[in-house]
């Protein structure tokens, strides 16, 4: 009986994230490191520097979406490609305030995203 159970759990394939080369960690760093333009972008004293804190914010979460679905995380990529189109959607606003505003739902969805990738992982 013994054998029999260790052999079933050397034979279970390893989940998406766990297996080598998926990029799941490149995914978390990136979706950490666009909290930064984010915050800079939301506390922006101007319509350029706004624009550039939402163009680094869209960048880094596309790449985070882009990780987090190669590691078959599409759920978790899906909420993180959601706020990286609300980032990149701030970048070509016309007002400081809607920059603000743009920047403030994605980092509203990118919290969430984290949230749910907490609680359930890579799903």
């Amino acid at each position: 009986m013994t054998r029999l159970v260790v052999l079933l759990l050397l034979a279970a394939v390893p989940a998406a994230a766990q297996r080598g080369g998926c990029g799941f960690g490149l995914g978390l760093d990136a979706l950490r490191g666009a909290e930064q333009p984010l915050r800079a972008g939301a506390d922006a004293g101007s319509l350029l520097a706004g624009r550039e804190a939402a163009a680094a914010a869209a960048d880094r979460l596309a790449a985070a979406a882009a990780s987090l679905d190669g590691c078959g995380c599409s759920q978790a990529a899906r909420h993180v490609r959601d706020a990286a189109g609300l980032a990149e959607e701030a970048r070509g606003e016309a007002s400081l305030e809607r920059i603000r505003h743009g920047l403030d739902r994605a980092r509203f969805s990118t919290r969430l995203a984290r949230e749910r990738m907490d609680r359930q992982g890579c799903s």
